[in-house]
């Protein structure tokens, strides 16, 4: 009965994914963006129970998969295509169907390399991308649509990257630069003094991303 309980979580992430494409669909931008953020609740706690109650296992795995390729590959895409890009016409379409697609890749390879890698991430973690679109679009910033679908693209291909980015689950292999930190937060000031300051409600997952690459460009400039 154990496991019931980290099923349920992972299938209320999974839930949350399918209610913010059906808010989304009926105008509600804003509960289609914090359905998603309900789902990255559900995503983060489902692993943590399954690894306290001694009952991880592949089953949870792939659930967990499935139910991260809905809530932040399609449910992401649908609701940054419907908040920016339906101006754009079809081309609005290409970027978040590339993103949700890559996502999928993304999470394919993280299962099959689950023994191999420890104590970071190779690429962007999904739910960051899922919280990144969610946050914009409460910000009720309206950036111009050409900038989202490159910002979006950009996205999609660092899913799939090879920057390491830490998993905060114990001991990396990589060195975790404090300069790299700052750089981050300098960043994220710079952005929300010469963009707008609502957009500091992404920051949290914005430095994520800035801290990752400029980390492992350190540690890459470092190795040789």
């Amino acid at each position: 009965m154990k496991n019931v309980i980290p099923c349920i979580l992972t299938a209320g992430n999974l839930g949350f994914g399918v209610l913010s494409i059906i808010q989304t669909a009926q105008g509600n931008l804003n509960i289609g963006a914090l359905c998603i953020l309900l789902a990255m609740v559900c995503d983060a706690l489902d692993g943590r129970t399954a690894r306290a109650l001694g009952v991880q296992g592949e089953f949870g795995k792939e659930l967990d998969s499935l139910s991260d390729c809905v809530s932040f590959g399609a449910a992401t895409g649908f609701l940054i295509y419907t908040y920016a890009l339906r101006d754009l016409g079809w081309i609005g379409m290409v970027p978040p169907i590339l993103y949700a697609c890559l996502g999928g890749i993304r999470l394919a390879r993280f299962n099959l390399n689950t023994t191999v890698i420890h104590g970071y991430f190779q690429g962007m973690p999904i739910p960051n991308g899922g919280c990144i679109v969610a946050t914009y679009v409460l910000s009720g910033v309206h950036l111009p649509s050409w900038i989202i679908a490159i910002i979006v693209l950009a996205l999609g291909y660092h899913l799939v990257s090879k920057v390491h980015n830490p998993d905060f689950k114990g001991a990396s292999p990589d060195v975790l630069h404090k300069s790299a930190l700052a750089i981050a937060i300098i960043c994220g000031l710079l952005v929300l003094a010469l963009i707008d300051w609502h957009l500091i409600l992404i920051m949290p997952f914005f430095l994520y991303i800035i801290f990752g690459l400029v980390n492992t460009c350190m540690n890459m400039a470092k190795a040789h």
